[in-house]
């Protein structure tokens, strides 16, 4: 029995010899197999980055109309009152005679307020009246016929015209075609240099979207034109112009 002891002692210790071995073996090739893809990762690509802008102009191809309505009176409840009639004439316009859709005309100020004299000399006020105030805008794509809607308006009783602003309801649609530019244009500009270069592009490896842009355009009271003063029959006069839209990239190409 001492003789056969040692034998079985070996089995073990050779198996974790062979083990040992196997391990370092696989150690071995492994390492030397990620050596060889980090080796390959670090390859630097010869690459070349561009600018590209986009631009086009639309037709404006909705428009939004502010105007007020404005009343005085001795009280405020007078003044509101009237500014009521006044408004009531307005609706009548609106709806009868240019068929708007209620969801196109939205009630976006209202107030009633006192209104003061002012002494110069001593710095006491006094109030002389109340004034009411009903702001609407109003939505129309009729652009056609703007002028003649603001003549209408004021003589069915809005006094105030604060401004029209022009702008479009597929701006999705004019960003996309000024991004499709953007990106032509970039892929001229990578070509022209590449051919300097004496390489071609190949690919793109990455875009940036930098922004676009196309503002409404908005005529304040300033700019709102007319020929004459209403009592000379003269039509009101708005120009719609056209919205600028704009979108900018950055690419980055591979050249071989």
């Amino acid at each position: 029995m001492k003789v056969m002891k040692p034998k079985w002692v070996l089995v073990p210790v050779l198996a974790l010899a062979v083990g040992v071995g196997a391990l370092m073996g696989a150690a071995g090739h492994g390492a030397n197999e990620v050596y060889a893809v980090d080796n390959g990762t670090i390859v630097q690509k010869s690459t070349i980055t561009v600018s590209g802008t986009g631009k086009l102009e639309a037709a404006p191809d909705v428009a939004y109309l502010s105007v007020a309505v404005e009343a005085r009176a001795a009280t405020a409840k007078e003044a509101q009152s009237k500014n009521a009639t006044q408004f009531a004439g307005l609706k009548k316009v609106l709806f009868d005679t240019y068929k708007m859709n209620a969801k196109d005309v939205k009630t976006v100020g209202f107030y009633v307020q006192a209104e003061y004299d002012y002494n110069s000399k001593d710095g006491s006020s006094k109030i002389k009246g109340y004034v009411a105030v009903h702001n609407i805008q109003i939505t129309t794509r009729n652009l056609d016929a703007i002028g003649k809607l603001l003549d209408d308006l004021s003589a069915s009783g809005a006094n105030r015209v604060d401004g029209v602003q022009f702008n479009t309801e597929k701006q999705e649609q004019y960003e996309i075609q000024a991004l499709e530019k953007a990106m032509a244009n970039a892929k001229a500009k990578a070509a022209a240099l590449a051919k300097a270069a004496g390489k071609q592009v190949k690919e793109v490896i990455s875009i940036s979207q930098n922004g676009t842009s196309g503002g409404p355009i908005y005529y304040g009271r300033a700019e709102m034109a007319t020929g004459a003063s209403m009592d000379d029959k003269a039509s009101t006069s708005v120009q719609t112009g056209v919205i600028n839209v704009s979108a900018d990239v950055t690419v980055v190409y591979e050249m071989q």
